[in-house]
């Protein structure tokens, strides 16, 4: 079987797991909105409560039983518990065939920026309009995105996932310090940083900034994605779990706050009105109002390039993760890496379709899996539950670890409160959006965000994958028997 070359190639791939989009986008906006300095205190209590012992759990699986999310449930809770990591495994698969859309976004823009269409005078809202309006494009760069990620994943765990990540994730934080020293630097920028890190006791007293901490510590860590526990199928036998969990969710935040100093200062510095720019989403900021922001400033060509370039590593590692996973679950099942990491390249192109040929389909299954990934860190608190939490800390976690604090793994007992809260947070909102339709489906384009939409595929999903249990666990191979 497939090892890491190093302790560094496994970190650095398990900080490029959690370092996404979101890190760069939806994080300096969210903490914006929820009062800077209040939400990232929050935040950071919400990683230790939240998403490092959600973390550990997944570590554990992958390297004790060095299976993939399927037939780690099937090794670590018996066989008829199989379903639990087909389940888990299909929410974080839903995501890749929409997130690698979001990646052709990127590359899309990072082309603009290189082409010296981002230059001022430039009309950022209608180029983004045009752009996400055309299906053709939308196909394209998702393709592309696609066929990039496919070569790495068939290079295989070390010439590929591990040599990809050790030049990204370093150029990442490279490239974000750039942006910030030059966000920093500008007129007015002490505005933002005195937002950003001024904290706010009203809003931290309130508990929608809690509940967006939370929500964004699952998001942004990986936090009960089973992608983590991909990663440590191949880590060597006396790694350090519980350290390398905490580094992985520490350099996450540090990522985070690199792109909260970038992009906060500069709205502030050069946006008439910056609330408008953090509520205009994910897109909007980044490929609208930041676009804009790049045509004004000096030497805003350059810094676009190197914004969308950084916005294409945090996306692109974050995939491989995703695939990786797809790939070892058909690893398991006997398949060569070739083979299946083809396959995994191809039907993830084609479930990505929808979703780059309309904006708007993207947008929903964002919406169900992305809060779906919170009820899959529900199947890790079971799972750790029924073995024993005392038994995998000291069976799996204290012999190896440099931290010595069962306190921290002990914390994933809490997990069903803060689940029922924020996923019981997020159904009220949504039917506060629409009144006396919450529960409509069709169609999609209007019903996009409601909680009827979700919970049905939700069942369709969970249908499907529970009646296919016993087929799931007899196609888990032996261990040690894969074609060669």
């Amino acid at each position: 079987m497939e090892r890491w070359g190093s302790r560094f190639g496994l970190i650095v791939s398990a900080i490029g797991m959690a370092v996404g989009t979101g890190n760069i986008w939806r994080f300096p906006r969210i903490s914006a909105a929820n009062g800077g300095g209040s939400f990232v205190l929050v935040y950071i209590i919400a990683f230790i409560l939240w998403a490092i012992p959600l973390l550990m759990a997944e570590a554990v699986w992958g390297k004790a039983t060095r299976r993939g999310v399927i037939g780690s449930f099937k090794e670590f809770l018996g066989e008829k518990y199989t379903w639990m990591g087909g389940l888990v495994g299909w929410i974080s698969y839903a995501i890749a065939c929409y997130y690698a859309v979001v990646m052709g976004y990127c590359v899309r823009y990072f082309v603009y920026a290189l082409n010296g269409v981002i230059r001022p005078g430039v009309n950022t809202e209608s180029l983004w309009n045009n752009f996400v309006n055309s299906s053709s494009q939308m196909m394209t760069f998702h393709i592309i995105s696609m066929i990039i990620a496919t070569i790495i994943i068939l290079a295989g765990v070390n010439r590929g996932l591990e040599f990809a990540n050790k030049i990204m994730i370093p150029s990442l934080f490279v490239m974000l310090v750039i942006l910030m020293v030059r966000a920093v630097t500008l007129p007015g920028a002490s505005k933002g940083l005195e937002f950003l890190f001024t904290p706010h006791m009203d809003r931290l007293l309130m508990g929608k900034t809690w509940l967006e901490a939370f929500t964004q510590a699952a998001w942004s860590t990986g936090a009960g994605w089973a992608l983590l526990l991909t990663y440590y199928v191949y880590a060597r036998d006396d790694e350090d779990i519980a350290l390398n969990c905490t580094l992985t969710c520490f350099a996450d935040t540090a990522a985070a706050l690199l792109a909260a100093l970038a992009i906060i200062p500069t709205i502030f510095a050069l946006h008439p009105d910056p609330m408008k720019a953090v509520g205009s989403g994910n897109t909007g900021l980044a490929f609208i109002h930041l676009t804009n922001l790049f045509t004004q400033m000096t030497g805003g060509t350059v810094v676009a390039i190197i914004f969308f370039l950084a916005l294409i590593f945090a996306a692109l590692s974050s995939l491989l993760s995703m695939l990786e996973l797809a790939t070892r679950v058909l690893i398991d099942a006997g398949w060569t890496r070739t083979k299946a990491a083809l396959a995994v390249g191809v039907v993830t192109t084609l479930l990505g379709l929808p979703s780059s040929y309309k904006a708007y389909i993207l947008e929903n299954q964002d919406w169900v899996w992305g809060v779906g990934l919170l009820l899959s860190g529900m199947f890790f608190w079971y799972g750790a539950v029924k073995k024993g939490v005392n038994e995998i800390y000291e069976k799996y976690i204290r012999p190896v670890s440099d931290i010595d604090a069962p306190w921290l793994f002990k914390l994933i007992y809490l997990f069903p409160v803060w689940f029922f809260i924020i996923v019981g947070w997020w159904i009220y909102q949504a039917i506060t959006w629409y009144p006396g339709e919450w529960y409509k489906v069709f169609p999609v384009s209007k019903y996009t965000y409601t909680v009827g939409t979700m919970l049905l595929q939700w069942a369709i999903a969970f249908i499907i994958i529970y009646a296919l249990n016993n087929k799931l666990a007899s196609w888990v191979k032996p261990l040690g028997n894969p074609k060669k």
